[in-house]
This record gives C-alpha cells, structure tokens and sequence, in this order.
C-alpha cells in the first residue's frame, strides 16, 4: 500500500522522520530537521492544517497577545521575529511590555513565512508499532513507517473536574461563545480563564468569574531562569524524581501576565465582571454548587481549566505508554534520553518532554528546545551537513 502525500503516490517505506502533530511544537520540529537534513525523507502526520488546533483554541479563549518574550518564536533565527516585524512595518503596539510579548497576528504571521511546506499526511495516528527496527504508524486508512517518529500531538483532552464533567469547555472543538444574554459562570483562574472572561464581558456577556484565589500576576507561567543554562544544567544532572520536585516548583499555574491582570482587576473594580472565590463541586439545574455548599446561580457554565496532565488512554502517545511500557512520572512526564527518545527511534516534545527539556516544555520555548535537541541528531545521522548553530536557539 502506498500513501498519498500532497497528491503524490509514494511507499510507506520511504520515510526518515514522521512528525505526529502539525502544532507549533510538531511544525517546528519539522522545519528545523528539514533545515539540517535537507536529505531526509520527512512528513508531517495531522488530521488538520498547519497549526489549527492551536489558532482554534487563541480564538476562542481571546487571546491577543502571547504570554512568551519575541526570542520565543517559530522562526529559525534567534531574531527572526524582529526582523520580520521590522521588515513588515509593524509599529510598538504589536509588542508588548518589558519583554515584547509578539501579538498574536504578528507571531502567526510570522509563522506562516518560516515554517515552509513540509510533506503533509492529512490522516489520524492511531498507533505505533515497531518491525524489523522501523517504526510503523497506523492512520485512518494506511500504515507508513519511518526510520525515526517524532510523537508532538499537542495537549491532551480538556480537562473538566469532578462534578463538572457534563460542562462545556472553552476548548472544546464545537465552542462558540455565541450572543449575550444568559448569565454565565466561567470557572478557571488561570490565563485562559481571564482572558475568556474579558472576551465574554467586551460581547456584552454577564459573567461570573469563579476561582480558587485572587488573581495572582506575573510575566510568565514558569521561571524564567528555565529558559537557559543556569537552571537546565542542574535539572538535567538531577534524578528523575528531583525533576519532578522542580517542575512543580518552577511552574507558576493559574497566574496572569501583566496586561491581563490589570484588565481583569480594572473589569472587577468596575463591576463589569463579578468574581466568586470558591472550589466548585458539582453543576445543577441552577447554575453551579459550591464545596462550602454556596451556589452560583447561571444559565451557562464554561470552563477554561486547562488540559488533562496525562495523555488519553485511546491517543497515539496513551497507546503508545501502555504498548512499549513507557516509564512516566506521575504528572504524566516521560522518562526520555538526551535525544528525547522514549525507545530506540521514538522521540517525544511537548510538556510530555518535560523532565529532559524543563517547565517550559510545552510553551514555544520548548518547541525551541526540542527543535534543537532533533535537528542536531537529523545532521548527525541523516545529513552530512548539520545545521548551522545560529539556525535555532
């Protein structure tokens, strides 16, 4: 059996690297081997378009900015974003604050003209097995195999807590804030949460913020000293369980970047958005019950509490874990080598790749990281001409 690749028949065989995932992180990865092993039979495996699911889920929680610094980007050169907002006309309000956060149309943008158009494979992964030292990868209707499989497939389910399960999601595929009218409680005090509610309040929404602190402001959601070798260097001659001790002291959950805190205590303090403190515990036909046994009141209940820390039982990485006894920790981290392999030839990005590339492993930072980490072993065992130490960073 062959498989269709952009319109072009070619054997399953064929393949040096399969991407699973056509997010920031998998589109990345992609662009970053092809450009130290220009050689190298290469596709990328996803359902949707380049970077969908990720455009998808900044519409629909309103995000304008990013919350990462403009060194933070898709593009191959350290300053790449820079000079392409130079090059393009784009004044100071398409950067913000100290660390020049990249508008989200400028960043996309941007991404758009550095990705390129790698080989594209619009099927499901279902799952992997390995024959004869190749991995195979079942899809919707066919099975290619590669010499080496990159699993990027982005963040897992939505996460909805106990109590909450028949409760619609910010992320999920079919949300749509719709027209104002019924009163609404948003529950997640995190980024996601705030800037949903901003969005909902500027369409005219009456909306109930519930959650389980005040809001809590700070540039980014991890330590920033993450970001270089000061604080990788010791987390990598730490052991496994040390790095997951750091994780969680390094990550900074449910805190709001300076522009979107002052927004929501300004929207507080003018009663444009009322706010609840208080742990949910289960929806009724009301609204909302409390664990104090307090009630919200709602016609709407939506989440924006995340995405689930392990992968799901039935993804490709679920299957994956279970068929090839994949050792994680228990925030669902993956134990992998140097070379984020998890098993000879399967390599893992994303927050999944944590305990190698550190709390910033599913931000951009960590597409970053693992694109560096990939194309330096694409150059090695695939292309005589590794990629220039400029080219990612």
């Amino acid at each position: 059996m062959t498989t269709t690749v952009q319109g072009h028949p070619r054997a399953p065989t064929d393949y040096d690297w399969l991407v699973i995932g056509g997010g920031p992180h998998g589109r990345f990865i992609a662009a970053s081997i092809a450009q130290a092993a220009p050689a190298a039979r290469l596709a990328v495996v996803d359902p949707m378009p380049a970077m969908a699911a990720w455009r998808a889920r900044a519409a629909a929680c309103g995000m304008r900015y990013l919350r990462s610094s403009n060194a933070h980007h898709l593009g191959a050169r350290a300053d790449s974003l820079r000079r392409f907002a130079a090059a393009r006309g784009y004044d100071e309000a398409h950067a913000l604050g100290y660390y020049r956060r990249p508008l989200l149309a400028l960043f996309d943008a941007h991404a758009r003209a550095e990705l390129g158009t790698p080989r594209h494979i619009p099927r499901r992964a279902r799952r992997l097995s390995r024959e004869h030292g190749t991995w195979r990868v079942e899809l919707d209707d066919d099975a290619p195999t590669a010499r080496r499989v990159v699993l990027a497939t982005g963040p897992n389910r939505p996460y909805r807590p106990a109590g909450l399960e028949a409760a619609e999601h910010v992320f999920d595929w079919h949300f749509a804030l719709g027209a104002p009218g019924r009163a609404t409680v948003i529950v997640g005090g995190g980024i996601t949460g705030a800037q949903l509610a901003l969005r909902a309040i500027g369409a005219g929404h009456r909306v109930c913020w519930l959650t389980r602190q005040p809001p809590v402001r700070a540039d980014f959601d991890s330590d920033p000293c993450y970001a270089g070798p000061r604080c990788l260097a010791p987390f990598a001659d730490a052991s496994w369980a040390e790095r997951t001790a750091l994780l969680a002291q390094a990550r900074q959950p449910g805190t709001l970047p300076p522009d979107i805190y002052s927004a929501i205590t300004s929207a507080l303090a003018s009663g444009a958005l009322a706010w609840r403190r208080g742990e949910p515990a289960r929806l009724c036909a009301a609204g909302v019950v409390l664990a104090d046994g307090r009630r919200i009141d709602a016609e709407r209940v939506i989440l924006a509490t995340g995405f689930g820390n392990r992968p799901d039982a039935d993804s490709v990485l679920g299957r994956a874990i279970a068929d090839f006894d994949l050792a994680t920790d228990a925030a669902g981290h993956l134990h992998l080598d140097r070379e984020l392999a998890a098993a000879p030839g399967l390599h893992v990005a994303g927050r999944p790749a944590s305990l190698q590339l550190g709390p910033m492993a599913g931000n951009i930072k960590g597409a970053r990281l693992a694109g560096r980490v990939l194309a330096t072993l694409a150059g090695r065992t695939t292309s005589p001409a590794p990629m220039a130490a400029a080219a990612v960073s």
